[in-house]
């Protein structure tokens, strides 16, 4: 992940999944849960750094919150800084929301053409 002859290669999506633990696996998993969502949140802050165009998948698993499933939130340095670092905020604390209430959940982040963003 990197440049090649001012060429940026290709570079695929991350994705991180957070998963509740089952009967007897209870400290293992959240050992492994806190890991995930460590190297997450430094993704999102080495990727921000970087100034990369990319949005943030946060799709929550746990039921019967069917209708507010996912999210996605644009990070680019098209956006005004300000946004950005909401943004940038804002995903950090769902993700921290959301290990610490035990739900299942997916992160991804996935690269974005320059200037194709949604705009929140």
């Amino acid at each position: 992940m990197g440049f090649d002859g001012g060429r940026e290669q290709d570079i695929y999506k991350k994705v991180y999944f957070i998963k509740r633990p089952k009967a007897g696996e209870e400290l293992t998993t959240l050992l492994k849960n806190k890991f995930k969502a460590i190297d997450a949140i430094r993704d999102l802050i080495s990727w921000f750094e970087e100034g990369r165009d990319f949005v943030v998948g946060l799709t929550d698993w746990t039921p019967p919150e069917d209708e507010s499933r996912e999210r996605k939130v644009s990070i680019s340095p098209w956006l005004p800084n300000a946004e950005n670092h909401r943004n940038v905020v804002d995903v950090i604390g769902s993700i921290i929301y959301w290990l610490d209430t035990g739900r299942d959940f997916d992160i991804t982040f996935t690269p974005t053409a320059k200037f194709d963003v949604n705009l929140n």
